[in-house]
């Protein structure tokens, strides 16, 4: 292999401990899953979390987002997508909760009034106290 050794990346990792789960692998599926959460970033966490809830694994993708949000406390992003995910699990004061952490950190004007419309959008259904 020389100078052009395979590194594996958050999603190869990812993808090979699926592999490794469909052929009753656990062991090695489980090793694999925690290497890839020593190398994550905030960005691999946040769309390999996109692809779970795309997936209806919603409460694994929340499990994802939970993780990232406590490594990245201070990124909108997080919060934005952490709030999504809640949405979509039916957990609404947690979405709501989420979106107004994501509301508060976002730079952005634009992002700011996305959210905000996501907030009272969940507020005026009725379910949130």
């Amino acid at each position: 292999m020389g100078e052009h050794a395979f590194t594996a990346d958050f999603i190869d990792l990812r993808t090979r401990a699926e592999y490794c789960d469909l052929c009753g692998e656990a062991e090695e599926a489980e090793r694999l899953r925690n290497v890839s959460m020593e190398i994550a970033r905030e960005v691999d966490l946040t769309c390999y979390a996109y692809q779970l809830m795309w997936r209806n694994r919603h409460r694994d993708a929340i499990e994802i987002l939970e993780r990232n949000a406590t490594e990245h406390p201070t990124s909108w992003n997080v919060y934005d997508s952490l709030g999504e995910a809640y949405e979509l699990n039916a957990q609404t004061d947690l979405a709501v909760a989420n979106y107004m952490l994501a509301f508060e950190l976002a730079p952005c004007e634009s992002d700011r009034r996305r959210i905000e419309t996501r907030i009272e959008l969940l507020s005026t259904k009725g379910a949130v106290s």
